[in-house]
């Protein structure tokens, strides 16, 4: 539901003899996006492979923000079988691994957080551009986001210090990902973790359908993490039962946040209701006019207005997802 730690793309340099010849490899062969750090980065996760090449691998591999990189849309292995299978080793002259970054999502206090690491590892801080454009650093590498980590990071995306830690980076990755929570919530300070109760009714029973996109939101936008799911009752009137789908859901955005998003999977692009979603907190049931900042604010135009706004915050991919399902749901109700 939340992912706390991944690892970033893979970085090889490959020392050539002929830099014309693997040039024209890398983008014909392996059809490889050639351009900066920056924007190999931001289009960029842990399944691509990032190249530097260089024709002498005992310079030090320091770059820039001009510096080409190429960009493979392979893992590491995938490039080097590839590399082998072709034959394209005798441009080659040797091949070194760059340090990968492992990223940490935060909420809160990052130097806490960071702090915190540094308690359990020898290590420094240093400015994570200079450790980005550093493809010579012989030590494991953390740095830190509040962005979702599904999504491709740009090095605008991160903290601006990083943390050096002289540890295996394999050991570390399995460590911290074993210690995550821990690291995480002592960052929080005086935030706390949200239990909310989020609750869907439908008078049509297509409750399949709502759980598909509510599931898909939730993972998607890395919002929380469900622990209990349940049928229930509610009487919206006296000695009228409606069966509800519950779900115990903990997050650490506001709940009013949570209930703007939930506003935006109630209605269709069309403005045609699809269920009800409401979202309590400490008993308390959260209302549109929570979500209003204008007198002058109609129900319509509040629920339109998060509805535009959660389709925005979607890849197209999940975007089209979500609309998909509710085309399937209207087309039940026939």
């Amino acid at each position: 539901m939340i992912s706390l730690v991944r690892k970033s793309t893979k970085y090889l340099i490959i020392e050539t003899n002929n830099l014309i010849e693997m040039d024209r490899y890398l983008l014909e062969s392996m059809n490889a996006l050639k351009s900066n750090i920056h924007t190999v980065s931001a289009k960029s996760n842990e399944d691509y492979t990032a190249i530097y090449l260089t024709e002498d691998m005992s310079k030090p591999s320091i770059i820039d923000d001009i510096s080409c990189l190429y960009l493979v849309a392979m893992d590491l292995d995938s490039v080097l079988c590839k590399v082998i299978n072709e034959k394209t080793y005798n441009i080659i002259k040797s091949v070194k691994m760059a340090p990968r970054f492992i990223i940490f999502r935060t909420f809160g206090d990052i130097n806490k957080i960071i702090y915190s690491i540094l308690k359990d590892y020898e290590g420094k801080t240093s400015n994570l551009l200079d450790t980005s454009f550093n493809l010579d650093l012989d030590c494991s590498v953390i740095a830190f986001t509040e962005k979702p980590l599904n999504k491709n990071l740009g090095l605008d995306d991160f903290y601006e210090k990083c943390l050096q830690i002289d540890y295996n980076t394999k050991s570390l990755y399995r460590n911290l990902k074993m210690n995550a929570l821990r690291y995480l919530n002592e960052g929080l300070a005086n935030r706390n973790w949200y239990e909310l109760e989020i609750k869907i009714y439908d008078i049509y029973n297509a409750y399949p359908f709502h759980y598909r996109r509510l599931m898909h939101i939730i993972e998607h936008l890395e919002l929380g993490i469900v622990l209990g799911e349940a049928w229930s009752k509610d009487y919206p009137f006296v000695l009228m039962p409606v069966g509800v789908y519950s779900l115990k859901f903990f997050t650490f955005y506001e709940p009013s946040y949570i209930k703007s998003i939930m506003v935006g999977l109630e209605h269709t692009n069309d403005d045609i209701r699809l269920c009800d979603v409401d979202v309590y907190y400490n008993r308390k049931k959260f209302s549109w006019r929570d979500l209003s900042k204008d007198k002058s604010d109609t129900k319509k135009s509040v629920r339109q207005h998060f509805r535009k706004k959660l389709i925005d915050m979607l890849s197209p991919e999940s975007a089209k997802y979500i609309i998909d399902i509710e085309n399937e749901t209207l087309k039940s109700r026939n």
